[in-house]
């Protein structure tokens, strides 16, 4: 499981967490290594707080040559779109564990510590991709599939919630809910209202509570 870790005041990406294992073959597998590592360079300049890197930068934080990017990736979209999967496919796979069962106070408390980490630790990459989505059909058909599994995983953690409502109004319930837990929300809250971390997932679990119909705790009346 990948892990987020605090580094100078932000939170980070540990990198290495459960991936699929590299192919047999030594020359494939080669080749995927350093596809990741090309990726993972990107992702850590961006974290770095540069929003579009060049290819020269690239290579030289991966340890390759600028031709041996272009050899792997027909050009940076396509390098941009892998990265941003890399990324997708760690979200999904820190949310996936949270279980569905149990008290409700336990589901959420988990589910807005999982999604805090998440976005303060990728709001470098979706800053950098808001200047690239327009223009990359790739990277946008990315960041919709991202959206996708942040509904999916709503309305899984919270059936016990929504089960009761008919159809209609459980997918409205979980498209407003996908509304309050989106980064841009949160980075609306962070950035643009200024609010720290805390006031912020206390926000957010307000919205949760009043559309899932659960009672504020006792500290927050």
């Amino acid at each position: 499981m990948a892990k987020v870790v605090e580094i100078e005041g932000r939170m980070k990406w540990e990198r290495g967490g459960e991936e699929a294992p590299l192919p047999r073959d030594g020359r494939e597998a080669r080749a995927e290594r350093t596809k990741k590592a090309v990726a993972d360079a990107l992702v850590e300049l961006i974290e770095d707080g540069d929003l579009r890197p060049t290819s020269k930068a690239i290579a030289e934080r991966a340890g390759v040559s600028e031709r041996t990017i272009f050899q792997h990736f027909a050009d940076l979209e396509t390098l941009f779109s892998v990265a941003a999967r890399r990324l997708g496919e760690r979200i999904v796979r820190k949310l996936e564990y949270i279980s569905a069962e149990g008290p409700f106070e336990e589901r959420i408390k988990i589910y807005l510590d999982e999604i805090v980490y998440l976005h303060e630790s990728m709001t470098p990459i979706r800053r950098a991709s808001r200047l690239h989505e327009p223009f990359s059909p790739v990277l946008e058909h990315a960041l919709r599939s991202w959206r996708d599994e942040l509904r999916r995983g709503i309305a899984r953690v919270f059936g016990q919630e929504l089960v009761e409502q008919p159809e209609e109004t459980r997918r409205e319930i979980v498209e407003t809910l996908a509304l309050v837990a989106t980064w841009s929300s949160w980075e609306n809250m962070r950035q643009h209202s200024e609010m720290p971390v805390d006031r912020a997932r206390s926000v957010m679990a307000r919205g949760f509570r009043a559309l899932l119909a659960q009672p504020l705790p006792d500290s927050d009346r």
